[in-house]
């Protein structure tokens, strides 16, 4: 009798658990929670990652010309070592330890105006403390490191030209320490200076609208960079690669030097020899000597003991190159450099002597030109007229070819990305909302980035919303999608959704039906999108707009379309069914406007503007991010780069490395 009595005070315990829980679905998970529930965190702390910003601009224009392009980028001085081993022009084997860079990756904002002041709005990671802007003039490159205070950061630079040749002269360099000039008309080669501290160099490139060459003493341990002013003849030290090796170039497209040794190539600032990006790459043969060069497209061809390659930038700081050259070749080209006629020159050293050579870039093919006296270790091209910026507006949009970016389109010139042209951002969610969760933010993973393409008026015509789901946690069917803060009239169309459970529906512009905002639902089923590489969303609008506003992301818990969650205190849709609020460990409060707040004041969804290494089942984010405890308490204060991959920083005992 004793035992029926306790069966059956069970059973009514759990039909009681059941009424009360509206949702099956709904599962209370206290494991773990030993470190989050102990935190004490702001009430009005929303768990931000990101800020948005006002940058000024200002500066006088040094040509003639009406327009100037700017290009912005993050900036961070954190680098990485690695340490590599390679042949130098010599034939020596030098190990060295190199700076990994990123910056030129995180690109996030273009802006061509005629406007000599002007302000750009954007979004940037909240512990981004400085921009790296640079000013392009009609080829005239300047650029700065701008500090961001709070919100708002300031660009004004101002440069200055010089006057022209009148002639193709190849300037060149070499391991005995002489500097170079080479009349390929006359056949004449002048030795017209020393490197600086008694040093020769295998490097040499020129930036022919301010008529400075660069070049990399073999001065080890510094390996300096050094600029000569062609017009004045005069050397500065601008500083200190901390690495040799024999390849170098100027990309006149972004104002930038290119150094590379070995399979890595680095974008150089010109005026302080700080490594703004680095790449790996992929399909040299022979990672061993050569020289690189950039063609009038910006296109980048580099040779090594192996022949001559093309290049092809990729995602992920990678490099492809396509071998071209001919078998046949007399010796391996160790310089390259382009004419005003786009001809590809290279030369070589053969005992004693230099040999220059003229090659098709296409199809490897070459021919002998002239033989010199002196070695030649890396050349580069003063053009006869390097004010010579054509003027081709294709499509129109008075936009020159030059700067736009998109230079077929009249309805297209730049852009702006959030977080960078490359870089993703990430949501992640908790889908036992409204009960409390484990905190591992693992059961939906979304990488997402943010493309608005703007036209000539810097105007945007089209939003481009790429997504990629890292990880599906549990086994609920969750959908995610996304308010946007404008008037649903602005919007003429949204494609590239992928619905397929009949849970949603929407209106002829692909918007979600019954909504007070444009509502954008990318998927009502994660498992049926888990494999896709890329979901691209694009919307276009009516007519071009000024500015995107707020997006508010969101998931939809198990195939129920009221049982929305949205990160920490922003507001649902209208969609939402609302009597969840305040129920379980929800803390929301309609009426002051406060939503998704849980006990201690924990989200239920994170926006991380980075990638994110998401932790393992059943571990707290604040386990595998030990800085995530003292980002949250100092509301958002201190360690606002908890998620970054930096010494400490990160426990992989707790995360998922996939």
């Amino acid at each position: 009798m004793r035992k029926n009595v306790m069966f059956l005070a069970l059973v009514l315990t759990l039909f009681s658990l059941e009424g009360c829980l509206d949702s099956p679905n709904i599962v209370e998970e206290e494991e773990n929670l030993d470190v989050m529930s102990k935190m004490d965190i702001p009430f009005d702390f929303n768990f931000e990652t990101a800020k948005d910003i006002v940058v000024s601009f200002s500066g006088t224009k040094q040509t003639n010309s009406n327009l100037v392009k700017y290009t912005v980028y993050l900036y961070d001085e954190d680098y990485t070592d690695s340490e590599v081993t390679y042949t130098d022009e010599a034939g020596e084997e030098v190990t060295a330890t190199l700076q990994i860079a990123n910056a030129l990756n995180n690109k996030i904002a273009t802006v061509i105006t005629d406007e000599s002041s002007f302000e750009k709005n954007i979004t940037i990671p909240a512990y981004c403390n400085s921009l790296y802007i640079v000013k392009n003039d009609m080829g005239i490159f300047s650029s700065s490191i701008v500090e961001v205070n709070g919100t708002t950061a300031k660009f004004a630079k101002h440069t200055t030209k010089s006057t022209g040749e009148t002639v193709d002269i190849f300037y060149g360099t070499n391991g005995s320490g002489d500097l170079f000039t080479i009349n390929e008309t006359t056949n004449e080669l002048t030795v017209i200076s020393s490197l600086p501290d008694n040093t020769g160099s295998y490097t040499c490139a020129i930036d022919p609208v301010s008529r400075k060459l660069y070049t990399i003493g073999n001065n080890y341990p510094n390996y300096s960079l050094y600029c000569y002013d062609i017009d004045a003849g005069t050397w500065e030290t601008k500083g200190y690669v901390r690495s040799g090796g024999p390849r170098l170039g100027y990309n006149r497209n972004d104002g930038l030097l290119y150094f590379s040794t070995s399979k890595y190539v680095y974008a150089l600032n010109p005026s302080n020899a700080e490594k703004l990006a680095t790449y790996v790459i992929r399909g040299l043969e022979s990672t061993s000597g050569g020289d690189l060069t950039f063609d009038k497209d910006g296109v980048m061809y580099i040779s090594s003991t192996t022949g001559l390659y093309r290049c092809d930038f990729n995602e992920g700081n990678t490099i492809d190159a396509t071998w071209i050259s001919s078998e046949s070749l007399p010796n391996y080209p160790n310089s390259l450099t382009f004419d005003s006629n786009d001809e590809l020159w290279w030369a070589t050293a053969i005992g004693n002597e230099g040999l220059n050579f003229i090659m098709d870039k296409v199809t490897g093919g070459w021919e002998a030109r002239s033989t010199y006296s002196t070695l030649i270790h890396d050349l580069a091209t003063l053009p006869y007229d390097e004010d010579s910026i054509e003027d081709l507006d294709t499509d129109g949009d008075g936009i020159i070819d030059f700067y736009d970016e998109f230079p077929e389109d009249a309805d297209k010139a730049t852009t702006t990305y959030t977080p960078s042209v490359y870089g993703w951002g990430t949501y992640a969610f908790e889908d036992l909302w409204p009960a409390k969760g484990d905190y591992d933010f693992n059961d939906l993973v979304l990488n997402y980035r943010y493309t608005n393409v703007e036209n000539a008026d810097g105007k945007i015509v089209e939003t481009i919303a790429n997504f990629v789901i890292k990880n599906i946690g549990g086994s609920f069917v969750n959908g995610f999608g996304i308010q946007l803060n404008m008037d649903e009239s602005l919007i003429k169309e949204v494609t590239g959704y992928n619905l397929t459970e009949n849970i949603v529906n929407v209106n002829s512009k692909g918007l979600e039906m019954e909504q007070s905002f444009p509502v954008i639902i990318a998927f009502d089923n994660a498992w049926a999108n888990k494999n896709e590489s890329d979901l691209e969303i694009v919307i276009t609008y009516n007519e071009p707009i000024d500015v995107l506003g707020n997006i508010n992301p969101f998931i939809f818990i198990n195939k129920d379309r009221g049982r929305e969650l949205h990160c920490s205190n922003m507001a649902p849709t209208d969609l939402m069914d609302q009597s969840r609020f305040g129920t379980y460990d929800d803390n929301s409060d309609v009426e002051k406007g406060v939503y998704y707040k849980g006990s201690y004041n924990l989200p239920w969804g994170i926006d991380i503007i980075h990638d994110f290494a998401y932790p393992k089942e059943k571990s707290e984010v604040v386990l595998g991010y030990p800085y995530f405890k003292n980002w949250a308490e100092s509301g958002g204060s201190e360690y606002d780069d908890w998620y970054k991959e930096k010494s400490g920083y990160r426990d992989y005992n707790y995360l998922e490395t996939n």
